[in-house]
């Protein structure tokens, strides 16, 4: 008789990390949607330390709580992905941030669908589902997948050259263990003493207006001229911090081809972007970087040019 019974089905948290490696991502845990109080504690303390740029942190707050906007969430799934496997075109190192070089969020990315398909996944095992909406890396940190380096960036075994990503989920998942080791070796400052514009001001506190990746993008112009000095060759974002760090050694292993990166690099080299007509810009180079104003080529052709003068 008992060959007739069906199959024992493995536990629901089991068959969420499941889904989550089946996928491709490198690993998945399982956070409680407790509030954020720590993470809520360092965003006014970073808005009271850097005044000028308090109004970069405060639109964070809304994360503090992951039940807020969603008060049927339980559980919130994490999962994170390797970025540093791909082998990037040589012409585009130090001059766009590697991260957005092979931003999964673009459509022609082979990782484009996963997110989707995890999603998908997840409302299948019969839950109710909503995409982010908490501090990633905290989320992280909490399920047990993540750390948090001096850098401020989260780190797995891969490094820093991770996606971290999250979903709330209206099943009670048995929460994992927080990691409370930090990665960094002892008295490591090295991203500290590297930062070009001094934007790590102590471990673990990140000065969001000096950081090179906001001031190519983000920043109001004209960016002060002793702060534009410092930028050096970068046109969109910054991978020094990531580079000198010693648990990122060897962690970017070119294991893949990219060629729809390969097939754009062309376009996003300085020597392009410096004089780059805006038809050109809004057809090939944006729908890359489509989550900034697309009237912003005259940025690009300054940066570029910048980097050209270096």
């Amino acid at each position: 008789m008992s060959e007739h019974l069906p199959k024992k089905q493995p536990p629901l948290a089991d068959r969420v990390k499941t889904l989550a490696i089946d996928l491709g991502y490198t690993s998945c845990g399982i956070a409680s949607v407790e509030p954020f109080v720590e993470f809520e504690r360092a965003v006014h303390d970073r808005m009271k330390q850097f005044p000028e740029a308090a109004h970069l942190y405060e639109g964070m707050l809304k994360r503090v709580n992951p039940t807020a906007s969603t008060p049927w969430a339980r559980s919130i799934v994490v999962c994170v992905s390797r970025a540093g496997a791909y082998r990037l075109p040589e012409e585009l190192v130090g001059y766009i941030g590697r991260n957005y070089l092979v931003d999964s969020r673009f459509q022609d990315s082979p990782d484009f669908t996963r997110k989707t398909k995890m999603k998908e996944g997840l409302i299948d095992l019969g839950m109710r589902v909503r995409k982010g909406g908490v501090p990633d890396r905290w989320a992280g940190a909490r399920a047990g997948v993540t750390r948090f380096g001096r850098n401020c960036f989260a780190y797995s075994k891969h490094g820093s050259w991770i996606n971290v990503e999250t979903w709330r989920v209206d099943a009670e998942l048995p929460a994992d263990e927080p990691t409370l080791d930090l990665p960094c070796p002892d008295n490591c400052d090295a991203c500290m003493k590297a930062c070009p514009t001094g934007a790590i001001v102590e471990p673990y506190v990140m000065r969001m207006d000096r950081c090179i990746a906001y001031l190519t993008y983000r920043a109001p112009e004209p960016i002060h001229p002793a702060l534009w000095e410092k930028m050096g060759t970068w046109i969109y974002g910054c991978d020094v911090c990531q580079q000198v760090c010693p648990l990122n050694k060897g962690k970017w292993e070119p294991l893949n081809d990219a060629p729809w990166l390969n097939e754009v690099a062309p376009r996003l080299t300085p020597q392009a972007l410096s004089t780059m007509d805006d038809a050109t810009y809004r057809s090939i180079v944006h729908p890359r970087f489509w989550y900034i104003p697309v009237d912003g080529l005259a940025r690009w052709h300054r940066n570029a040019q910048r980097a050209l003068e270096k």
